[in-house]
């Protein structure tokens, strides 16, 4: 697995004020992640220590089997490290339980998966809404538009999700990650 960071931004950013939430974006120390036991277990992160810092891309390269997905779903707390400890924003997460994680995820973080899950039943405005609708939050339909118009997508508000490329329907997961 390598990182790759750039600090370009692009027009669409909004990095987060440094004075609001001081430190790294994401911390990892020590994290070790093994599925199984014995001498089939898989060591799939091995004392893995990375400061992620705010503002800028990282991309996680690597060959399959590298611990990629594994790597990602133990900083965003979507799996639990076997070792070590995780930090978001300053906030350690590696001893909560499945409903903080759960509120810290859905108010603080943004997903977008290889296979996209939006809801087919949705317009693709109710899926970037979704999010806020979730947390009970106010759903900013001017907010919604302005990310759809950020990806290209400002006349597809009304349609559903198969209506759409495989790419557009991409671009609708990245405008639900960032539409907070």
């Amino acid at each position: 697995m390598r990182l790759r960071r750039d600090k370009r931004h692009t027009a669409g950013d909004r990095p987060a004020p440094e004075a609001a939430a001081p430190g790294p974006a994401v911390e990892l120390r020590g994290v070790r992640r093994q599925y199984g036991r014995g001498a089939g277990a898989v060591h799939a992160l091995a004392g893995v220590d990375l400061a992620l810092p705010r503002g800028t891309f990282t991309a996680i390269m690597g060959p399959s089997g590298s611990g990629k997905s594994t790597f990602l779903q133990c900083a965003a707390g979507l799996d639990r490290p076997s070792a070590g400890s995780v930090r978001l924003g300053g906030t350690e997460i590696t001893g909560m339980n499945e409903n903080e994680l759960t509120e810290l995820r859905r108010s603080r973080l943004g997903f977008v998966f290889q296979a996209f899950n939006l809801l087919p039943s949705l317009t693709v405005e109710q899926n970037v809404l979704l999010p806020l609708r979730l947390d009970g939050k106010r759903q900013d339909r001017r907010r919604a538009a302005a990310v759809l118009a950020q990806v290209g997508l400002a006349d597809k508000a009304r349609r559903r999700p198969g209506e759409l490329s495989g790419g557009q329907q991409q671009r609708v997961a990245v405008a639900r990650a960032v539409s907070r």
